[in-house]
């Protein structure tokens, strides 16, 4: 079979499988739309919180009504009961605790050191930092005002004693590429990458997988695997993979409004190179699982481990050695690191050369890794027929 032949035989089965259409025409799309929505906001807003006010002072009422007007924060009520409190967020009612000790009006008049603990719960770090942040900031501002009167009650002036009691010099924070300081521009441009490759992966390995219990063409054909026949199958469905990583890019981003078109020439030139790899890995795959169904049993309960070790969520120099060879196995671990380069932070070419010849390896590694599965498994077909 030639190359055009096995390329349009390729397609052929993609769109006329009633079961891929969904993976390869529907699915990036339905991701695009969903799986930012929890996002929308691009920041936490009215985390339920209850206050354990142990001290019943004039000073904690004050605390109490100003993180009540944090808009992070929905204030439930206020308890003196510390286990109360804590029945309430293990039953999931409230998602964070603030305790304001007994003796907290004393201690702050005085100046000696106190502690407002907040509790949150460790299934949700992203509501934990938001009661922390509001509260930190009521008590910062509580004890200026604190510090500023003790110093006036010494003699000083009311001038004085407010430059005396400031923090240090305020300083402005500008973020370069999240300027919104958004949760889904820091989550979404990363992941979207990651659902591209995992939804053409499976849709790919299926395609194989579906095309070796049939025994058919054009890989699984009576006769010799054709260079030709392998490049065609493989730059069809590399062209498959394609349109999924350009509609991430330059659509979804415009279209949530997230840091996007850095570097658009660029970032198309590398999701050609990305979709190369995927494809292969996608053949491997295929051919590895030689059934349909396994697939999307196989591959989708890799996402998540591959989102972690990528370095998108935690630092990939804090990871163990071998977990950070395993991590570079992947397309998707240069490839969500070059496309963040590439589209958020307008990075040029060559600014992303490891990335590059990151993937470009995985290119050859799968490419091979692919010839070398199929031609095996045209044995074992040999062999049982």
């Amino acid at each position: 079979m030639s190359f055009w032949q096995a390329f349009r035989a390729s397609w052929r089965m993609i769109l006329t499988d009633h079961g891929l259409i969904p993976l390869f025409v529907l699915a990036i799309p339905f991701y695009s739309l969903f799986y930012p929505l929890p996002y929308d906001t691009e920041a936490v807003r009215g985390v339920s919180v209850i206050v354990v006010d142990q001290d019943s002072s004039p000073l904690s009422r004050q605390l109490i009504r100003e993180l009540a007007a944090a808009p992070s924060v929905r204030l439930q009520g206020t308890l003196t009961n510390l286990e109360a409190a804590r029945r309430e967020m293990a039953d999931g009612r409230v998602a964070g605790l603030v305790i304001v000790p007994y003796g907290f009006f004393r201690d702050v008049q005085r100046g000696t050191p106190t502690t407002v603990e907040t509790w949150g719960t460790g299934a949700f770090p992203v509501q934990s930092k938001a009661v922390l942040e509001a509260t930190g900031a009521v008590v910062q501002g509580i004890a200026r005002q604190a510090a500023t009167v003790r110093m006036v009650r010494q003699g000083a002036s009311t001038a004085y004693a407010r430059q005396g009691a400031a923090q240090p010099p305020a300083y402005i924070e500008q973020n370069l590429f999240n300027i919104t300081r958004g949760y889904g521009s820091y989550v979404v441009a990363a992941v979207a990458i990651l659902i591209v490759q995992q939804v053409i992966l499976i849709g790919i390995a299926t395609l194989v997988g579906t095309w070796y219990e049939a025994r058919c063409a054009p890989l699984f054909a009576a006769g010799r695997l054709q260079a030709n026949t392998f490049a065609g199958v493989w730059f069809a469905l590399a062209l498959a993979a394609f349109p999924g990583f350009l509609y991430m890019i330059g659509c979804v981003f415009w279209f949530q409004d997230y840091p996007r078109g850095g570097n658009l020439l660029a970032g198309i030139a590398y999701s050609g190179l990305m979709s190369l790899a995927v494809a292969a890995m996608g053949i491997f795959a295929g051919a590895l699982l030689a059934r349909r169904e396994r697939a999307l049993q196989a591959l989708l309960v890799t996402s998540l481990p591959t989102l972690f070790v990528s370095g998108a969520m935690y630092p990939r120099e804090a990871m163990p050695a071998f977990l950070q060879a395993i991590a570079a196995t992947i397309p998707s671990t240069p490839g969500i690191t070059a496309f963040l380069k590439l589209n958020q932070m307008g990075a040029s070419w060559s600014e992303i050369r490891p990335e590059i010849w990151n993937m470009s390896l995985l290119v050859l590694l799968y490419g091979l890794a692919a010839w070398l599965m199929l031609a095996w498994r045209r044995r074992r077909l040999k062999n049982q027929g």
